[in-house]
């Protein structure tokens, strides 16, 4: 049994194209997009889920691989150039770091 508890979930918005959330649960992912487009345009939640389907996404590359961050263990998102995204094991909130700061666990 594993601690990485998120999985990539996408979702679309009615006249939007479709785009990925890490997230637990498919409704923790339909929440995180529902504050997204309320930057965009206020709708309450019920509404939201009339305009909107999440559905399971495709894990990238490395999605989940046990990784150093700091000399403790956690859990790869992603990574760009800049950042790499992580949870340390257990948890659901990610955090960001410097690729420098990152190791591969052995």
């Amino acid at each position: 049994m594993t601690d990485f508890l998120l999985k990539r979930y996408d979702v679309n918005v009615s006249g939007f194209p479709s785009h990925p959330y890490d997230a637990h649960s498919p409704g923790a992912a339909r929440v995180k997009a529902w504050h997204s487009y309320c930057s965009y345009r206020h709708v309450s939640f019920k509404e939201f889920m009339k305009i909107s389907v999440v559905r399971r996404g495709t894990d990238p590359e490395g999605y989940g691989r046990l990784i150093l961050v700091g000399g403790r263990e956690a859990f790869l998102v992603s990574r760009d150039h800049h950042d790499v995204r992580f949870v340390r094991p257990g948890e659901t909130v990610i955090f960001r770091s410097h690729p420098l700061d990152v190791k591969e666990a052995a």
